[in-house]
């Protein structure tokens, strides 16, 4: 055999190794056409730089969120602290009236009794300011979200579930009830 024999047979064995490009394009399964992959290649790059995009957003929502739940719980104290000082305010003259009236050298009870009502009366004015009223017990019917019974009687005058005496006396802040009354109720 001579050489170029040789190299004929050697490049016969070559094409033959070499995988046949029409039956590649016969199968689907493994058709990679070259313009196929840069179409890919680029779809990829664009997902990534979408998936980059969108990881970003969200690591800056995360952050704002963050900040926005800080600030929410800075403001709240605050407004806490707004609230407590005001009741404070309110509360104050009565107690400076509360230690006038313990060191005073008031001998007439009635003197005394008379300056108690006062005061009284300007807790219940101060309280009145901030929201804070009384609950309706006696006479009403009962009401468990303003109620609570502590003691049931027997009254053939008044129909079941009324409200005949309140033991301690319940109060609503802006409408909002933070004791109820304890009251006595007919029902037989």
């Amino acid at each position: 055999m001579n050489e170029k024999e040789k190299q004929q047979e050697q490049l016969a064995a070559e094409q033959e190794s070499a995988p046949n490009e029409t039956a590649v394009e016969d199968n689907p399964e493994i058709c990679f056409v070259p313009e196929d992959v840069n179409e890919f290649m680029t779809a990829l790059d664009e997902k990534g730089r979408l998936l980059d995009e969108m990881t970003d957003r969200y690591k800056r929502l995360q952050a704002d969120f963050d900040n926005f739940r800080r600030r929410t719980r800075q403001e709240k104290e605050e407004l806490s602290a707004v609230v407590a000082e005001r009741i404070v305010c309110e509360l104050l003259p009565v107690v400076d009236n509360f230690e006038r009236a313990t060191t005073s050298k008031a001998t007439d009870v009635d003197t005394l009794v008379t300056g108690v009502q006062m005061i009284f009366k300007q807790l219940q004015n101060a309280l009145s300011q901030l929201g804070v009223e009384p609950v309706n017990a006696v006479g009403t019917v009962f009401d468990p979200t303003q109620h609570e019974a502590v003691m049931k009687v027997e009254d053939d005058t008044q129909p079941d579930g009324m409200v005949v005496e309140e033991l301690q006396k319940g109060y609503k802040v802006n409408g909002r009830v933070v004791r109820p009354s304890m009251v006595k109720v007919v029902g037989n």
